[in-house]
């Protein structure tokens, strides 16, 4: 499958990253076939996490706990990244990486053809990565803004989470994306502590599944149409809830404007709605006026980008299937 037939998607390049210097920065960011980022990611080694002795003699080596480094490789320099406890299966990006990329070539993918963005935190201790499916699982809701399914994957080597995969659809606006909880049942977390790796076949196969009916939600959402009364209890209630007052009043202005907004002052009391706000950027894609369920699940979707964390941000992705339900029934 060739990604450069798609008029949504630039040809695949060649893997790229920050370049390492004299202070390495706090992210690199590697984009390009999914054979090509795989091969760029650091490779990990466990060994004792020990400490010098203050004369000749043997090392103190801790008994609870051992040390997660960097192996030398183009890019990468040794060093160590992280302290685990004696029990942590070490599953590195690269073995995770690599099972994905088996399972996908056996559903039929061309794994080396798909567009694959990943992000690495400093000293690649994290992962996030993004591999777009293709033209073949490229979806128009009929708003002229398609959507590409997309496998999202989070891994860690300093035990701060477990090995998790799920899928998305990635809509593209221009030169922005938005990410859409598909149907509830959908966002299947991996997320399992076993001293062997996890089986990856049956999670990636199952999102596949569901990505197949997901379809249908789309439509129900493009459909099912949302009173302007209910926006104001909703932002002000549940979303205030779950995402904090600053995010809950950011929603209620994309709703009503099509723009995002901060606070006029941060200190200032009331609930979301009452909050005095400055408008900023137009959300791209997004009408002046939110009409259906559909244009709630893309505001929700801007105010979730704003999360730092990859994991937070997916947590909150997960959440906007059932946020856009409470709106329904508000």
């Amino acid at each position: 499958m060739d990604l450069a037939v798609s008029p949504f998607l630039r040809p695949p390049e060649t893997a790229e990253w920050t370049p390492v210097g004299l202070r390495e920065p706090p992210t690199r960011w590697l984009r390009g076939r999914l054979d090509e980022v795989a091969a760029a990611l650091p490779d990990f080694e466990r060994g004792p996490f020990a400490m010098a002795p203050e004369s000749e003699g043997p090392w103190h080596a801790n008994e609870l706990f051992d040390l997660i480094s960097t192996r030398q490789a183009d890019g990468w320099v040794r060093r160590p990244v992280s302290v685990v406890g004696k029990g942590y299966r070490l599953i590195g990006h690269r073995e995770a990486i690599g099972r994905i990329a088996e399972v996908l070539a056996d559903i039929g993918f061309d794994a080396a053809a798909l567009d694959t963005h990943a992000t690495l935190e400093r000293y690649g201790a994290r992962l996030a990565l993004e591999v777009q499916l293709g033209s073949r699982w490229m979806v128009d809701p009929g708003d002229g803004h398609p959507l590409m399914l997309q496998l999202r994957c989070l891994n860690s080597v300093d035990a701060s989470s477990s090995l998790r995969v799920v899928f998305n659809w990635y809509r593209l606006v221009c030169t922005n994306g938005l990410v859409v909880g598909f149907s509830q049942q959908a966002g299947r977390v991996l997320h399992r502590k076993s001293p062997v790796m996890p089986d990856l076949r049956e999670e990636i196969a199952n999102g596949l599944t569901l990505a197949r009916t997901d379809r249908a939600a789309m439509r129900h959402w493009l459909e099912r149409r949302i009173r302007r009364e209910s926006l104001v209890p909703f932002a002000d209630g549940p979303l205030r809830d779950a995402w904090g007052a600053r995010d809950a009043a950011r929603f209620l202005h994309i709703a009503r404007t099509g723009h995002d907004a901060e606070f006029e002052n941060r200190f200032e009391a009331g609930r979301p709605s009452e909050k005095r706000m400055t408008a900023n950027v137009a959300v791209p894609g997004s009408p002046r006026e939110a009409h259906t369920e559909w244009d709630a699940a893309q505001a929700l979707s801007w105010v979730a980008r704003d999360q730092r964390d990859p994991a937070a941000y997916l947590e909150r992705l997960l959440e906007i299937p059932a946020l856009v339900a409470k709106l329904s029934k508000t």
